[in-house]
């Protein structure tokens, strides 16, 4: 019985002894579970950003669509006179431009003249220039923002012209959709001096026939008045033949 008791009682002493030595340890030195257990506490993972390997996308702005160009092309016309006699010469000057901020698209003049102005010339610093019986047509094609062409059509007053007043128009046309209609068109006027007069038909040249002058006889000086003065005359002229040969017989006769 006893052997037993006394190891219980050692036991005893010992678990006393084990827990007086635990609660007497500093904190200090305690052992933190992982240190026990081994296992490594994972740390939570952050994701690295504008890292060169994996940039963040930069948004793009959209460009909105820009406001359209506006082409409007104009045209004006002026005239060198005030008024015009018939047989006068008269200049019109023609302006176009554009003035817009965009190209103006197949840009074509067109002027009409009236039947009492005949077209001497027409000319323009830019494009072609062409005619349908009075009717000048200047195709310009492209005209730029504030470029400026300048048409000249020279023309002469003819005989159908009509006092008081002559007038004559021009127009302008573009296939540009922002082109205002109402400075597509210029008209100027100028007075019409004196009546019309009637065209003198010139008819061509008949041939005159050509005078061939005829001799006029010599007349001899009058010897004498009357109308016995031409007996006279043959009688001297008669007188002065016998003469003659009578000398050139002489003449013969001496010689032999």
């Amino acid at each position: 019985m006893n052997q037993p008791v006394t190891k219980l009682g050692f036991l005893a002493i010992v678990l006393v002894l084990l827990a007086a030595a635990t609660t007497t340890l500093p904190r200090a030195i305690a052992i933190p579970p992982a240190a026990v257990t081994g296992t490594p506490t994972e740390q939570p993972t952050r994701t690295p950003t504008n890292t060169p390997n994996n940039p963040i996308p930069t948004p793009t702005n959209t460009p909105r669509p820009s406001k359209p160009g506006l082409a409007d092309p104009l045209i004006t016309k002026a005239v060198n006179v005030a008024e015009a006699r018939i047989g006068d010469e008269v200049t019109f000057t023609i302006k176009v431009t554009n003035k817009g901020d965009d190209f103006a698209e197949d840009v074509v003049v067109t002027d009409p003249l009236p039947d009492y102005l005949d077209v001497i010339e027409a000319t323009t610093t830019r494009g072609n220039v062409s005619s349908s019986g009075r009717t000048v047509i200047v195709d310009i094609g492209r005209v730029a923002p504030g470029e400026e062409i300048t048409i000249r059509i020279r023309v002469r007053v003819n005989e159908r012209a009509q006092p008081p007043e002559g007038r004559n128009g021009v127009t302008l046309v573009t296939s540009s959709p922002s082109d205002d209609p109402r400075n597509n068109t210029s008209q100027v006027t100028f007075r019409i001096v004196g009546d019309a007069t009637p065209t003198l038909t010139t008819l061509p040249a008949t041939p005159q026939p050509t005078a061939t002058a005829v001799p006029v006889p010599r007349r001899l000086p009058r010897t004498g008045g009357g109308d016995g003065s031409g007996g006279l005359v043959a009688l001297a002229t008669l007188a002065g033949l016998l003469g003659l040969g009578g000398s050139l017989l002489l003449r013969r006769r001496l010689r032999r």
